[in-house]
């Protein structure tokens, strides 16, 4: 089995600390490499900003995500408390206030991720977004490194038909749950919640409900 490689250098800008969503960039460059099933490696190359997977249906965990970032790193170049009670600026200030805290950040989180490949696309949950987390405070040009190895095309063409029916069946799966997500987030009001005083909206009950049910289906 004749395996082939591809190696590209995926450029995302951002503009302030927070998640920028790759599947779709990643998906598009995956498709036109020809290769079908295999494994994909993401290499973040910044020291920092990072990698991640987590929740491609609810902006609000994003949020939550960064205000908690935002409390355990502060970006006011101050570190953490010493045994006298005060804090001190950091040594490594050279480019502001964010720089050191940016570089925790990064240490804290990933900058490298391996994702299998399959029919030309990310094998993800149905839940599942790749994000570059930002850790800087102005806009930036990012470079991810992206490397593919796996089966070209022509490869997967000569499998039985019963591995291609199983394929099938995988891909409409993956096409329901994208076009189920799509739905949701084009529904989805993320200030309803406050406004309501808390209660959970028509929208916040059915992203729960799907969730539950997604779970029982992988059980």
């Amino acid at each position: 089995m004749a395996l082939a490689q591809r190696l590209h250098q995926l450029e995302v800008p951002t503009r302030e600390p927070g998640f920028t969503r790759l599947n779709e960039l990643l998906n598009a460059w995956i498709a036109g490499t020809g290769i079908q099933q295999g494994v994909l490696h993401l290499t973040c190359l910044h020291t920092s900003a990072s990698l991640t997977i987590n929740e491609n249906a609810d902006p609000r965990v994003l949020k939550d995500l960064q205000a908690w970032m935002d409390a355990v790193v502060p970006q006011d170049g101050q570190g953490p408390i010493n045994g006298d009670g005060q804090r001190t600026r950091y040594l490594h200030d050279d480019e502001g206030d964010d720089d050191m805290p940016a570089h925790i950040r990064t240490a804290l989180t990933s900058q490298t991720m391996t994702l299998s490949i399959d029919q030309g696309h990310l094998l993800l949950g149905v839940w599942q977004g790749v994000y570059l987390w930002e850790h800087r405070a102005n806009p930036q040009t990012r470079r991810i490194a992206c490397h593919v190895v796996g089966e070209p095309q022509e490869e997967q063409q000569a499998k039985p038909a019963s591995t291609a029916q199983q394929s099938s069946s995988t891909m409409l799966q993956r096409l329901s749950g994208t076009k189920l997500n799509q739905a949701v987030q084009a529904r989805f009001d993320p200030n309803a919640w406050e406004r309501d005083g808390g209660i959970d909206t028509d929208v916040d009950l059915l992203i729960d409900r799907l969730h539950e049910l997604t779970d029982k289906g992988s059980a």
